[in-house]
């Protein structure tokens, strides 16, 4: 989604000045420290701070050896309630990754029928004994979109693997996947607009795909928080991006 990928910065910490005169703060680049991070939060303008909080626990994520170490956080931004562009994107990007923290419990009682049958079930009612009561359905309360599949150029491998996912983002990527992928923002090309005196991004897909998005607003898996002077922040379903423009 990025005309210009910010990447990696020379400076860690730009400052509310700086941020004002249109640059974005280096607090999303995947390598920022929890102490820079701690700096910033003093530093940036209050609705932004809970963005910083959340990549603070993104880092806690991507270095804890289980779920066990974030998770209680990871709920509370799931839980926050208020309708405001920031705690709405922030609750949606917790769902996400709860949703990977339950797809592994499913997993589980995934594995157990297999080791019994040699294969997946056709369906998740075949092991919902085995499934916690939390898991039974996504954190967004729909039911999980599971399938069986064979591996490309196996045909005679038959249920040998399976496909699952929250139902709004069924190609989802487990937990130990996004939890060890190297962030990379979506490249899309971002065009500032103003619409009845609000600010609005354009967004354009290298397919020609285009929408307009306010604060709160979601296009494919990709939400709007924050539109600053000469940037913006968003989030996908694994991280928290900024962009520039």
């Amino acid at each position: 989604m990025v005309a210009g990928w910010i990447g990696a910065f020379v400076a860690i910490v730009l400052g509310a000045a700086s941020v004002a005169r249109g640059a974005a703060p280096d607090a999303w680049n995947g390598r920022t420290s929890g102490d820079a991070l701690d700096k910033l939060w003093h530093e940036v303008p209050s609705p932004l701070r809970p963005a910083i909080e959340f990549e603070k626990l993104l880092l806690k994520v991507r270095s804890a050896d289980r779920s066990s170490e974030w998770r209680e956080e990871m709920e509370k931004f799931a839980k926050a309630p208020g309708d405001n562009p920031m705690t709405a994107g922030l609750r949606e990007l917790a769902k996400a990754w709860l949703a990977r923290v339950l797809m592994d419990e499913i997993d589980g009682a995934l594995r157990k029928f297999y080791r019994r049958e040699v294969r997946f079930p056709d369906s998740l009612e075949a092991v919902l004994p085995d499934i916690p009561a939390d898991a039974k359905r996504d954190p967004w309360g729909e039911a999980w979109v599971y399938k069986t599949a064979t591996p490309k150029g196996f045909t005679k491998l038959n249920k040998q693997r399976y496909q699952l996912g929250p139902a709004r983002y069924p190609q989802f990527s487990p937990l130990h996947e996004a939890a060890r992928a190297t962030p990379t923002p979506p490249a899309w090309k971002i065009i500032p607009r103003n619409i009845s005196g609000a600010k609005v991004l354009e967004l354009r897909s290298a397919k020609g795909q285009v929408a307009v998005v306010q604060p709160g607003g979601q296009f494919a898996d990709t939400t709007l928080l924050h539109i600053g002077e000469g940037w913006a922040l968003l989030a996908d379903t694994e991280q928290l991006f900024p962009i520039s423009f």
